[in-house]
């Protein structure tokens, strides 16, 4: 086995971020500086990984320390490996949950792949969590974690049903917007199911919803939802009226 080689090197023009890896955290750059100024000084101990490439060092890891390094003009500790992609990189960190969903998204719209622009466009659209949007675009249906996020951290994501999602959300949003909880996973999950009965006339419940705005309340499952929706559907009827 090769023994790894810690080095040190004073040339941060020669340090390298690669493109599409996770933004500075100013205020974990700040407290790495503060733990240095109270003595506590570990950079020695946990060098940055670096690959070159054309006489540049990529840092893989570690991109606060190096950071730390420049501003306090210290050395900056690495380790170097082989060459790897970001795509690599963000597969490692999935398994490590170093990353958050964000990260990871923003990893993949910045190498161009296209789905994950998708997504980070309904996402902002729609104001939605991450797994929710995830899971509808995937797989046609609101789904919560599972091999759907590490479809995702492993840039494995792929847009099967954005017309179907962007229909039934569109149609969430646009009739509970006064609600706070208009972009609930459990609300969306209901009105998927509601909208595939094909028994309710939603200018109907438009109506009904402006004339009974407090019938409506946030609820913890989508059957509760449902039902709640068909009690706001069926507000002063004479005779109720089934929606599933």
């Amino acid at each position: 086995m090769t023994k790894m080689e810690i080095k040190q090197s004073f040339d941060y023009h020669h340090f390298k971020t690669i493109t599409g890896n996770r933004n500075l955290s100013e205020k974990k750059v700040q407290n790495i500086i503060n733990d240095i100024n109270t003595g506590l000084n570990l950079l020695p101990y946990c060098p940055i990984i670096i690959y070159n490439d054309n006489n540049t060092s990529y840092i893989i890891d570690g991109q606060h320390r190096f950071e730390v390094s420049k501003k306090l003009k210290k050395p900056v500790y690495y380790i170097e490996c082989e060459k790897i992609s970001l795509q690599q990189i963000a597969k490692v960190n999935s398994r490590s949950d170093k990353w958050t969903n964000k990260n990871f998204l923003d990893c993949y719209v910045n190498i161009g792949i296209k789905d994950y622009v998708i997504l980070r466009d309904f996402i902002k659209k729609y104001n939605l969590a991450y797994s929710a949007a995830i899971g509808f675009l995937m797989t046609g249906k609101i789904a919560k974690g599972g091999i759907h996020m590490e479809e995702f951290r492993n840039g494995e994501f792929k847009v099967k049903h954005f017309e179907l999602a962007d229909k039934i959300v569109n149609l969430t949003t646009s009739l509970f917007e006064i609600y706070n909880f208009y972009n609930d996973r459990y609300l969306i999950s209901a009105m998927h199911e509601i909208y595939d009965k094909g028994k309710c006339d939603f200018n109907t419940l438009r109506r009904k919803i402006k004339e009974a705005p407090n019938e409506m309340n946030k609820n913890s499952a989508k059957k509760d939802y449902m039902y709640n929706v068909e009690r706001v559907y069926n507000y002063k009827n004479q005779n109720r009226v089934s929606l599933f």
